[in-house]
């Protein structure tokens, strides 16, 4: 069975924002039609996150999460090759490929050497929409800095994916800026020109886990060694940013697992059987049954419901026999077999408020760090939710910070900060790549 059969014939090739990649391009490019799974498309574009039914991101960041997934043939491999060296990777994009694949990326590379990634098609949508309203979120932060220092043109640095689509709508969006993309290590230490605003478009740690910016990406962290590199990343970008220069960060926000629960009412049947055949497929602490379209949900579950999971197509249409979601009916739905699948947390992930504002301080002046739910999603949610319980911190966090002009990281404010004073013997650490 071709897999491309089952591709998106309503997708405009030349102006879909993912940068699709026409069946017809593969040979050419390289690209094994059998790399691509069922229910999804080839792309060269990217969302900045798409969670793994594994944990982490199905993009990438997702790697140090599925660490222990790997057998220890493949965790070899995958250390022994220079990501760097497309030839290197050509001659190894099997094995690439299926190491992807069963640790739950949506990564693959062509026998060219080269990336291209996987767009589930039932997500596209809701992957735009998303991507929208954390565009919508940056593109108010931008407008604010223009507004307060009175400049039309900025240069602003982000931190994420080259391949990430949120750094195409923004160059659309705002042709009068000049954005620079920070997606590895080796472009942060090189940047020379100074930045008006950087903005990160994760969670500090996940960028840490990006394969490109890290060489730390695979191997097992403590908690401090985390901590420590976090804190060398932000160092480099406060050098970068001029005087009155400004960071933000928007990311999902993360809960940790809890017994809270909430009342929750589905305003759609479609919405009511999403979530019961999410249940059926991650184990979760009871099993849903919805009566009236209410049901008591943990709220744990619910958000990792919301943040919406990557499944392969191959699972989905196993568990139902063969039959589409809209075909099979509630009680059909209910008396479906579990999978139980993890739901997996992040010991690292933890309370981003306080870490951020831990972190951040040592450079930064808080301006504000909050919860937030971007206005198109409030809107979205009321359309096919009700909830009883005040889920504030749902969806994202946001935080901007002012830079603070400061001649030198104190030794004082290392030790209020935890950070060993003898890494600093030739300045601002001096020594700290020594620890990566």
């Amino acid at each position: 069975m071709d897999p491309t059969d089952f591709y998106p014939t309503e997708i405009s090739w030349q102006q879909d924002s993912f940068r699709s990649i026409n069946p017809e391009e593969f040979k050419a490019l390289g690209i094994d039609p059998a790399d691509i799974p069922l229910g999804t498309f080839a792309a060269r574009k990217h969302p900045s996150l798409l969670n793994s039914k594994f944990g982490g991101n199905a993009y990438g960041f997702g790697f140090f999460e599925t660490y222990d997934r790997l057998k220890p043939k493949d965790l070899k491999l995958f250390q022994s090759i220079i990501f760097d060296n497309q030839e290197d990777i050509a001659n190894h994009y099997k094995d690439l490929n299926q190491i992807y694949r069963n640790i739950g990326l949506l990564i693959r590379f062509s026998k060219l050497g080269k990336p291209y990634y996987l767009i589930p098609v039932y997500l596209l949508s809701n992957t735009l929409f998303h991507v929208k309203s954390r565009v919508d979120e940056i593109a108010k932060i931008v407008g604010f800095h223009r507004k307060k220092y009175l400049k039309e043109y900025h240069a602003i640095g982000l931190l994420t994916h080259q391949d990430d689509l949120i750094t195409r709508e923004l160059s659309f969006r705002f042709k009068e800026h000049n954005f620079v993309i920070l997606d590895s290590l080796e472009s942060l230490q090189a940047q020379h020109q100074t930045l008006d605003l950087v903005i990160l478009t994760n969670d500090l740690y996940e960028i840490i886990f990006m394969e490109k910016y890290s060489p730390v990406s695979q191997k097992m962290l403590s908690r401090k060694r985390l901590e420590q590199y976090a804190i060398y990343i932000l160092w480099k970008i406060y050098n970068l940013l001029k005087p009155d220069g400004e960071i933000f960060i928007i990311a999902n926000h993360y809960t940790q697992k809890t017994n809270r629960t909430t009342k929750l009412t589905f305003k759609t049947t479609k919405e009511e059987k999403n979530f019961i055949l999410f249940s059926h497929i991650f184990k979760t602490k009871k099993k849903y049954r919805t009566k009236d379209k209410s049901l008591p949900v943990n709220i744990f579950e619910f958000q990792k419901y919301l943040s919406g999971l990557y499944v392969e197509q191959e699972v989905v249409d196993k568990l139902l026999g063969g039959k589409t979601l809209e075909k099979t009916n509630l009680d059909q739905l209910n008396n479906l077999p579990y999978i139980n699948f993890q739901l997996t947390d992040s010991s690292f992930l933890g309370d981003q408020e306080k870490i951020w504002s831990k972190l951040l301080s040592v450079f930064f002046d808080n301006i504000f760090l909050k919860p937030l739910i971007p206005q198109t999603v409030k809107e979205d949610w009321k359309k096919t939710f009700l909830f009883h319980r005040l889920l504030a911190k749902s969806y994202d966090y946001l935080s901007r910070a002012k830079k603070t002009i400061k001649n030198h990281y104190s030794r004082d404010q290392a030790g209020r900060n935890g950070i060993k004073t003898h890494w600093f013997p030739s300045g601002p650490f001096g020594r700290v790549q020594k620890l990566i």
